[in-house]
């Protein structure tokens, strides 16, 4: 079935580029696919000279040059994957009781399904590397880790090793604690690392609206736009996960995000109007007299918002709707946009309806 709003891929850089990894924003209303392979060439480091931890350690403390150590770690990486897991997982713990630790030259960077594509420390390799054969040994680390302020990348893996491996009753509420800590460690938010930004994921991970103002707080920041911006793509995902307990409290409590009323619009732009709930909500946002006409226009632009940010998460995918459910949806905003042009309490905002359904009108053709 073809409709206006069938599936594209763009990239786009963002706000944070510099510090977090890159993501894809993909819209529903083009048909176009950008993507871009790069390869390395660089000469391969032979990995029978590296046979303990201490050897891949010694070797990275003399080396500076990010496509030498990246092949010296996937060399080992093969050696160490041929180990019995138990074996491979000693080895790792061991050296990770030592503390020692070597830089890679390597950013922070995440591969499908939340594992890491390539790793800014030997620690967080090995971390990285313990998830994959020992969960319960992981969860143990995570612990040790989240018990002090290491590293944000070091935290961002610990949180996530320990919602893969744990089995504690009280799982949910420790992981809570933990990222509430790191949403208020102000030292790691005036240069905010990726691994610092991707840990962000856990709230979206945890969901429900306990992390919101806290993400709102961030979002606010003007002086801090990778901070604002990697806030914003949490809260963006929290609100299409529970999109009518996140509205209600926007609605609710404006000051949260006072100052970033354009952005506000983005999230009720969200609102599926075929569900009552949703509606009700959207009318009174409509309807507030306080509702300014940058915000109006915001609004009036992306409603039904179909905008997705596609990205590799430590914990979570991004679930995207497919035509024919971003078809229904139009339909009923279309309707409900009828509705509200056929109704007096609108007539404020004729002319940014009337805009909307031309848009709307558009994509269904």
């Amino acid at each position: 079935m073809k409709n206006g709003r069938t599936l594209s891929i763009v990239m786009i850089a963002l706000v944070c580029a510099a510090v977090l990894a890159p993501k894809i924003f993909k819209s529903h209303r083009t048909n176009s696919q950008d993507a871009s392979r790069a390869s390395n060439g660089s000469p391969a480091t032979p990995s029978q000279r590296l046979v303990s931890v201490g050897d891949v350690h010694n070797a990275l403390l003399k080396e500076s040059n990010p496509d030498r150590t990246k092949t010296l770690l996937a060399d080992w990486q093969t050696l160490l994957r041929s180990l019995p897991p138990e074996a491979a997982a000693k080895m790792i713990r061991d050296f990770l009781e030592t503390k020692k630790d070597a830089p890679t030259h390597l950013p922070f960077a995440l591969a499908p399904g939340g594992s890491l594509k390539s790793a800014p420390t030997l620690r967080t390799f090995l971390l990285d590397e313990l998830a994959r054969v020992d969960k319960r040994g992981a969860t143990a680390e995570a612990k040790a880790i989240l018990t002090g302020w290491s590293s944000p990348e070091e935290w961002a893996l610990a949180l996530r090793n320990y919602a893969q491996g744990s089995t504690e009753p009280a799982k949910d509420a420790y992981l809570t604690d933990r990222m509430r800590q790191l949403l208020h460690y102000e030292p790691w938010q005036a240069d905010p690392s990726a691994g610092y930004l991707e840990s962000f994921d856990v709230a979206v991970y945890l969901g429900g609206t306990n992390f919101t103002p806290a993400l709102c707080d961030l979002a606010r920041r003007k002086d801090n736009q990778a901070l604002a911006h990697a806030s914003y793509l949490a809260l963006d995902r929290l609100t299409l996960a529970n999109t009518t307990d996140t509205l209600q409290l926007l609605q609710s409590q404006p000051e949260l995000l006072s100052g970033r009323e354009e952005t506000r619009a983005n999230f009720f732009a969200r609102a599926d109007v075929g569900q009552s709930a949703q509606r009700q909500i959207i009318e009174s946002y409509l309807l507030n007299p306080k509702l300014s006409g940058a915000e109006l226009q915001t609004f009036a632009g992306l409603f039904p918002n179909a905008n997705y940010m596609v990205s590799y998460n430590l914990l979570t995918p991004v679930n995207t709707p497919d035509g024919a459910t971003l078809a229904q949806r139009d339909a009923r905003a279309l309707q409900a946009v009828n509705d509200w042009l056929a109704d007096e309490r609108f007539s404020r905002m004729k002319p940014q309806l009337e805009a909307m359904r031309a848009r709307i009108e558009s994509y269904r053709k």
